[in-house]
């Protein structure tokens, strides 16, 4: 018996001290995003530089962000939010969009995992939601990027994170999110195709905006 406390003191202390050390120990990224990469002018859409309120991102605390507003040829709009995290360790860990829509009066109609499937790209397991507020309407699709790739679950995210850390890897990570206002009598899967044709042509760009 005694030996047995023995050997749990040790490992409690071992353990304590490892974790201790993790704290302390931040692996910095090589560089932070540069949204310069994604351009505003592309294949018929054309984008602007927006902002939320500034209480979101005192919220938000995310090292960097963009916000475009783009429109199509058709005048169909998007709304594209990148926000990157340099660390998520001490108190910066990215808000789940599950638990903001709600809080900002949305309801969320409908969440689902969807593959998007891009000509130039692997295939990404992403979010796709369709939001409400009164009568308007949107399609959401959002994940997260981080050095482990592309994560959909928040509580894969937590994992990712443990997991960089113990292999003493950087825990930067960013989510990408881009809302798609239902045009009138569209409905959810025409809406979908186009948010797909947006990414074809801005995924690209995207990936070498992170630093991933």
């Amino acid at each position: 018996m005694k030996k047995a406390v023995i050997i749990v003191t040790v490992f409690l202390i071992v353990g304590g001290a490892f974790g201790n050390y993790l704290r302390y120990i931040e692996q910095t990224p090589d560089r932070p995003a540069t949204y310069e990469n994604i351009p505003y002018e592309l294949a018929g859409y054309q984008g602007v530089e927006e902002r939320f309120a500034e209480e979101s991102y005192d919220i938000l605390k995310a090292d960097t962000t963009t916000l475009r507003h783009y429109v199509d040829s058709l005048e169909y709009q998007y709304w594209l939010f990148i926000a990157y995290f340099t660390s998520q360790k001490y108190g910066s860990q990215i808000h789940s969009p599950k638990h903001c829509l709600p809080g900002g009066g949305w309801k969320i109609m409908s969440l689902e995992p969807y593959q998007l499937k891009l000509d130039n790209s692997p295939v990404k397991n992403i979010n796709r939601l369709l939001i409400a507020e009164g009568e308007r309407k949107q399609l959401m699709f959002y994940w997260f990027e981080t050095r482990g790739g592309t994560i959909r679950n928040e509580f894969a995210l937590k994992w990712d994170l443990v997991t960089n850390s113990l292999l003493l890897r950087p825990t930067d990570a960013a989510i990408v999110r881009l809302t798609i206002p239902l045009g009138l009598g569209e409905d959810y899967d025409t809406a979908t195709r186009r948010a797909v044709a947006f990414f074809n042509n801005f995924q690209d760009a995207i990936d070498k905006a992170l630093p991933f």
